[in-house]
């Protein structure tokens, strides 16, 4: 009986914890290889550029988002240069101010 209230305590604690939006203070970063959100020292990019189109290279925002496996936005098709922008992975912005 214990191990199965463990067992699906892991489970949703690992759904929640995937899916967690965050309302954070970053940094946009812009190059020729796309658009990211720098959080605690850690590019993120993003996969829905669009939301942060009104913002410059530079800007400190808040923005709301969540961590992402896969693009499926317009960022996955964009043209890119050579460039080799280590990051985190993919986030999706919900809010940006």
């Amino acid at each position: 009986m214990k191990k199965s209230i463990f067992l699906v305590s892991m489970i949703f604690f690992f759904l929640f914890a995937c899916a967690k939006e965050r309302n954070k203070t970053v940094t946009v970063v812009r190059d020729c290889s796309g658009t990211y959100l720098e959080f605690n020292e850690k590019d993120y990019h993003v996969c829905n550029p669009e939301k942060v189109s009104s913002f410059a290279n530079g800007d400190v925002v808040t923005a709301t988002f969540k961590k992402i496996e896969e693009c499926n936005g317009s960022a996955k098709d964009a043209t890119v240069c050579a460039l080799y922008h280590k990051n985190e992975g993919w986030i999706k912005v919900s809010k940006i101010n």
